[in-house]
């Protein structure tokens, strides 16, 4: 079985990077189970303890793996998730991306060509947060020309395995755990996280594999609690413990989202599905805007996109047109903010 991503076969050749097989499935069992215990990740891949915990030591200490908790977004008080299209002009678009970029609800921000200069992922509370988001403050940022927004009404895959990480949490990710609003006026499915989850989920999110004795200690509380908390935040879906990887550690990173119109409404489920069976696929969501679904991919270049869209896209049945923005420069990505879809 190969444990290796697509994408993971153009790691760069620095030495630092020199990944083997036993990396590989290191990898793959962690994002599986971030908090798989050493001694059963050695069990699995038949090597000894103390090999595995050198392994995991090197991955986290060149920055090339972390083991993070996700969460979801309606846990946070969020209720809505948009793709965001964004035309620049009259300022380069590098400064109006790191502009964007400095919002919390913007979790993903990244520059592209095609129609469109940027192409960004926010979560809004309800639909006046919404409105105030799009034509308020992001429609007001200077070098703005234009948006074109669409919002999630259903995400059927969201696995942010490869994620740009920068010189410390907080410039990479934004700093705290995005906040509960204050004032939610609108329910969301999803139970609350409080605010002891949310001070568990501050540990996590630097490092999942920190001992939930060490989080007791530093929270005042008991570790029975703190093992409790994190089972059912996994339980009921509102946090996955996850290997996430450095996009920067790729030899030419280059996201492809792809929009998808579909020939009539009644394939759209089947085409996300379709969709979300590729391995080489990370995002899948049905849209209202812009086009029928989303699909987020990596690839390497123009040729190796064509070749995706001919050997993937083309073959799936119900699939009418296809548009496609190229990424160039990946800016941000809070990977804590996801939708944790089984």
């Amino acid at each position: 079985m190969d444990f290796r991503d697509p994408v993971a076969r153009r790691l760069k050749s620095d030495g630092v990077l020199d990944l083997d097989e036993i990396d590989y499935r290191i990898i793959a069992l962690l994002r599986k189970d971030g908090r798989m215990p050493y001694r059963a990740l050695a069990k699995s891949i038949g090597v000894t303890e103390a090999t595995v915990r050198a392994r995991v030591r090197r991955l986290e200490s060149t920055d090339t793996m972390r083991v993070v908790a996700v969460t979801d977004y309606e846990a946070v008080g969020y209720s809505m998730m948009l793709a965001v299209g964004i035309r620049v002009e009259g300022r380069p678009a590098d400064a109006v991306a790191e502009d964007l970029a400095a919002y919390r609800e913007v979790f993903s921000v990244c520059q592209v060509v095609g129609s469109l200069d940027i192409e960004i992922l926010a979560v809004a509370q309800d639909q006046d947060a919404l409105n105030e988001l799009l034509t308020e403050r992001l429609a007001n940022v200077s070098g703005v020309k234009s948006i074109l927004p669409a919002m999630a009404v259903s995400v059927l895959k969201n696995q942010p395995n490869w994620v740009p990480f920068r010189d410390s949490l907080g410039r990479d990710s934004g700093g705290d755990i995005p906040a509960m609003s204050d004032e939610v006026r609108q329910p969301v499915t999803k139970r609350q996280l409080d605010e002891l989850d949310c001070n568990i989920l501050e540990w996590l999110s630097q490092d999942a594999r920190t001992s939930n004795r060490k989080i007791a200690a530093e929270l005042g509380v008991t570790e029975g609690t703190v093992r409790a908390r994190i089972k059912r935040m996994e339980d009921d879906d509102q946090i996955r413990i996850t290997a996430v990887n450095n996009i920067n550690r790729l030899a030419s990173p280059t996201l492809a989202y792809i929009w998808v119109e579909v020939e009539k409404s009644s394939y759209i489920r089947s085409v996300a599905e379709d969709l979300s069976s590729s391995v080489d696929i990370g995002f899948v969501g049905v849209m209202l805007g812009r086009s029928d679904l989303l699909a987020i991919t990596m690839v390497q270049d123009n040729a190796q996109l064509a070749a995706f869209m001919h050997s993937v896209i083309s073959g799936i049945k119900g699939v009418r047109r296809t548009e496609c923005s190229l990424g160039v420069r990946f800016i941000k990505h809070d990977y804590r903010m996801s939708r944790i879809v089984n």
